[in-house]
């Protein structure tokens, strides 16, 4: 299905550097590029997938930093629900552009659950990878 969104905007989210906090190293997911240390992780824990959710700022409109707090911790509290592992990080926007992104990387959540909750949560889009490690956007408009 074609999305609604601008094509400058997809350009922006398939430049962003998706960051998660891995124990205590700090990986970059680029959309397209396998991640040996996610695939590491993915093998670890016994999980087959993994998605990258954020609940700030929906629909790429800037909103208060506490209402950014409040989603994010709602956001948690969803994706426990799904997995027991779930990773920080930050969504960053290489030209300086939009600022940092505060981020969930949950592993092993069905890929429709994942898309239901990026939509939930008002987002334009999430990132998702399988057992490869290849992340890829799924846009969800």
């Amino acid at each position: 299905m074609p999305s609604t969104l601008p094509e400058e905007l997809i350009g922006k989210y398939l430049a962003t550097r998706y960051q998660v906090w891995i124990d205590t190293s700090l990986v970059t997911l680029r959309i397209g590029c396998q991640s040996a240390p996610l695939a590491a992780l993915l093998q670890l824990t016994d999980s087959w997938n993994a998605a990258y959710i954020t609940a700030c700022n929906p629909a790429s409109q800037v909103v208060a930093p506490e209402e950014n707090r409040s989603a994010m911790a709602r956001l948690y509290e969803t994706l426990a629900n799904h997995s027991n592992h779930i990773y920080r990080g930050a969504g960053i926007d290489p030209a300086g552009e939009w600022p940092a992104e505060e981020s969930l990387l949950v592993l092993d959540i069905n890929l429709a659950i994942a898309i239901k909750i990026g939509r939930e949560f008002g987002q334009n889009a999430i990132v998702w990878m399988d057992s490869a490690a290849i992340p890829r956007l799924v846009l969800l408009r």
